[in-house]
């Protein structure tokens, strides 16, 4: 069995289709960028998943989202008007859901306000100094050498 960690962004926004049986499924390509020699390359695998999940999936998540996947290697294989075609997809085993896109001003929406609410607060200058000036990240935290659990 190949099984692969996939990090990339939705290519388009998930649907949850209903098949013949009542199941639900739904399939979603991952973008990923890599620069070989100088070149951009943009490679693409595609996840699908069925039932629960798929719902799940597809209500949480959104097109151009970051996505880490992993899943399973499925090969489906059929033949119409003599040509063979072949495919390779991955059953999602697990995901995980990382930032959505920005939709700031520029883009359509007008989303600009609500933005700066979401942005986690910034900690002050002061409560940070270089690992390399005290061997410490943070000189604002204590450290007695008792609560890193080491002695």
């Amino acid at each position: 069995m190949i099984v692969i960690t996939v990090h990339g962004r939705l290519a388009h926004q998930p649907e949850v289709r209903i098949l013949p049986g009542g199941a639900s499924c739904c399939e979603f390509r991952l973008l990923s960028t890599r620069f070989a020699k100088g070149e951009e390359h943009v490679e693409a695998v595609t996840f699908f998943c069925y039932g629960e999940e798929a719902e799940r999936f597809c209500e949480n998540t959104e097109k151009g989202q970051l996505i880490s996947a992993t899943g399973s290697q499925e090969t489906q294989r059929y033949q119409s008007h003599e040509v063979d075609k072949h495919f390779v997809k991955y059953r999602l085993t697990w995901f995980e859901k990382g930032p959505k896109p920005f939709r700031g001003q520029g883009r359509g929406t007008d989303s600009g306000p609500q933005l700066e609410s979401q942005r986690p607060a910034a900690r002050p200058a002061s409560a940070w100094v270089p690992a390399a000036t005290t061997g410490r990240a943070n000189e604002a935290e204590p450290r007695d050498g008792a609560s890193d659990g080491f002695i």
